[in-house]
């Protein structure tokens, strides 16, 4: 399931850069908007180096390339005047620009090393170690080869910067791992799953859970080896949310119909909430191709076994942030959301689906007694046209159908 398509972001979220129209073997730094305002001489002079020292969010990345082996290594934050556990904190991302967001996510030089997933090599147990830290590290890592500064945009990962070959590593001075995760981390008797639920119930955020998942840190010692950073996002929302169900399913349904939204980083979110049993639609419209029909998948009354092949990551990340909201207020209901991204969005990772959403919950939203009206409702906030939706959509008209049963 983790590592399914994405159909939605493979064929539209792309760098469609007028230099190099996407191509990375036409991308130079000399000419690359997205990088060529970041480089100052003061960021040359430490790459003139194989030697590099600075601190890391932490960030940990693991490419899916060759599995079972995995491009593995540290990200290290190469500009100063920057607070590095900043990096780490999707959350507070969304009052800021798509280009100074760029800017941040840029400015971290990934080191690269090939290792099998099963691996207890050194260098490994020195990335758990940083990964399992509540509070940045500062690494001293070894380099050889050429520096890479092809953007490395992904469909679900916030992009880097540079990146070389990574030969050896050190983390300078003391890591902070809180006492609860260094429990789990050396208890090899406890599922993944349980190991999830614990942490994310005692207040750590599903960013920092997604760094233990994707380094091996939690689970059984079968469950444990290294996993691809795209597939860890999708499989902690997923394993998350599907929790979450278990005690939203237990609640009291919702009376009315609710209207939520937000918009930031030229992305909006609006959620339709329904006075029903647990069910959820993801709609997303892409306004670079507004004559195209919106991508759309969903489930009715428990979580899909399959994967979301439309939407992907994005589904899943919802999904937790509407769960988690219905769950903190005892309440049961079901959601569609539509979520429109706009021309000017450039690939940042998924993290927004899940931090707009949550931050429309937040906010006071509008009650209505049908459905049509909560449609026309969100339909006078859309750019794209309502009936593109409501053609792609199969809770609508299933909703439809029960209220006239009724």
């Amino acid at each position: 399931m983790i590592n399914g398509a994405h159909a939605a972001s493979e064929r539209y979220e792309k760098t469609t850069c007028k230099v190099c129209h996407g191509f990375a073997r036409f991308c130079k730094i000399s000419s690359c908007p997205y990088y060529r305002n970041l480089f100052t001489e003061a960021v040359f002079n430490k790459l003139s180096s194989k030697n590099v020292s600075g601190p890391s969010p932490p960030t940990l990345l693991v490419s899916e390339k060759g599995y079972p082996k995995v491009v593995v290594g540290p990200a290290i934050l190469l500009v100063e005047n920057t607070s590095p556990d900043f990096l780490e904190k999707p959350a507070d991302w969304l009052n800021h620009s798509v280009s100074e967001l760029l800017r941040l996510r840029i400015s971290l030089l990934f080191g690269r090393t090939v290792k099998p997933v099963k691996t207890t090599d050194k260098m490994v147990k020195l990335l758990k170690e940083s990964a399992a830290s509540s509070k940045p590290v500062d690494v001293e890592a070894v380099f050889s080869g050429g520096y890479s500064f092809n953007p490395a945009f992904k469909v679900r990962t916030a992009p880097y910067g540079p990146s070389a070959k990574l030969e050896n590593m050190h983390l300078v001075g003391n890591v902070s791992v809180p006492r609860k995760v260094d429990s789990l981390i050396h208890d090899p008797d406890l599922s993944a799953t349980e190991a999830l639920t614990t942490l994310h119930e005692g207040g750590f955020d599903e960013y920092y859970l997604t760094r233990l998942f994707s380094m091996g840190l939690l689970g059984t010692a079968l469950e444990r080896k290294l996993v691809p950073t795209e597939w860890s996002i999708t499989a902690v929302d997923d394993i998350l949310s599907r929790k979450l169900y278990e005690k939203v399913r237990r609640h009291r349904v919702i009376s009315e119909y609710r209207v939520h939204s937000y918009q930031a980083v030229e992305n909006v979110g609006h959620v339709i909430l329904t006075p029903t049993p647990w069910m959820y639609e993801l709609l997303e419209g892409w306004l670079k191709h507004v004559n195209s029909s919106p991508y759309s998948d969903y489930e009715i009354h428990k979580p899909r076994t399959t994967y979301a092949e439309n939407t992907g990551g994005a589904y899943y990340a919802v999904r937790l942030s509407i769960l988690r909201h219905l769950h903190q207020r005892k309440e049961q209901g079901g959601a569609i959301v539509f979520f429109e991204i706009h021309p000017r969005w450039i690939p940042l990772g998924v993290w927004r689906f899940r931090e707009i959403i949550r931050e429309a919950l937040k906010r006071p939203g509008e009650k209505f007694q049908t459905i049509d009206e909560a449609i026309e409702h969100v339909s006078k906030k859309l750019d794209i046209p309502i009936n593109k939706y409501i053609a792609a959509s199969k809770l609508i008209p299933f909703i439809r159908h029960q209220q006239k049963l009724g």
